[in-house]
């Protein structure tokens, strides 16, 4: 098929592993497209890629892709009117990081490796709603059912290894001077063996954190006990973007600076390693 993505995998810490989704080219007509990624029999929309305008290209950093399994991604063109004319082609990635990574969807400039303790993901349940009756002359009884729901209730404890990390997991759920929504993505190493969808999307209204050597003055591990329970992403339209006009502007005196060293339109939204220059 035609107009297939090239992705590009990236295992860093800068600011943590990532997959970049490049279309060089669409149909003609395309006026917006929104991306998907399929992964374990799940499809998402690619967050900051949901309705996006392009002018025949589009390239998006992916933080949200799951490690140790195959995602896949594709793109639904539309024209100036909305109309839909169909997907792209596909192309498939498998991202092979062993840390364990966490942070707030919305943020992504703000990813933690962080390490389960041996608490965590012992107790997995997906409960069903529903009651059972027993009428009467019913030996046994009758269940009137609704919908079985995600996990719930799932110890997820993790350790840091500093305050300072301690500090970067709280600003994730919010701190005095900023709010978010408690939603952690939490994509377990590749090759971890705990049972948990990947990614996980865990509301975590509620983290402990409790001293492990800290205080004695003997270390500098701080562990996080808390639980949560498996939620929708929030909407994937809104997303921090970790490059902007701001990091581009903050790089270059002029325009014409930028043309001279950026061939095309397509290649300045590609600089992410400006990523965090306005500070």
């Amino acid at each position: 098929m035609a107009y297939e993505p090239t992705l590009t995998a990236f295992t860093d810490a800068n600011p943590m592993p990532r997959v970049e989704v490049l279309f060089s080219s669409f149909d003609p007509a395309t006026a917006f497209v929104t991306v998907y990624r399929l992964a374990e029999d799940r499809e998402y929309k690619v967050r900051g890629a949901v309705m996006a305008p392009t002018a025949g290209s589009l390239t998006r950093i992916d933080s949200e892709v799951p490690f140790g399994v195959v995602a896949t991604y594709r793109a639904e063109m539309f024209d100036d009117s909305g109309a839909s004319l169909g997907f792209t082609g596909t192309a498939a990635i498998t991202l092979n990081v062993d840390d364990t990574w966490v942070h707030n969807p919305l943020d992504p400039s703000g990813g933690l490796r962080m390490q389960f303790r041996g608490s965590a993901a012992t107790d997995l349940v997906r409960p069903t709603d529903g009651e059972v009756f027993f009428p009467l002359g019913r030996r046994v009884g009758v269940v009137i059912s609704g919908q079985r729901r995600g996990l719930v209730g799932v110890p997820l404890d993790m350790i840091v290894d500093s305050p300072a990390d301690a500090d970067q997991f709280q600003r994730m759920l919010g701190d005095y001077a900023s709010t978010t929504v408690p939603v952690l993505c939490i994509r377990i190493g590749a090759t971890a063996r705990a049972r948990l969808p990947r990614p996980l999307f865990a509301a975590v209204l509620e983290a402990h954190e409790m001293d492990v050597n800290y205080t004695l003055g003997t270390g500098s591990t701080i562990a996080i006990q808390m639980t949560g329970d498996e939620v929708s992403p929030p909407a994937a339209g809104i997303i921090i973007p970790l490059l902007s006009r701001a990091d581009i502007n903050a790089s270059y005196a002029t325009n014409a600076a930028i043309a001279a060293d950026n061939l095309t339109r397509l290649a300045v939204n590609r600089r992410y390693d400006l990523a965090g220059a306005a500070g």
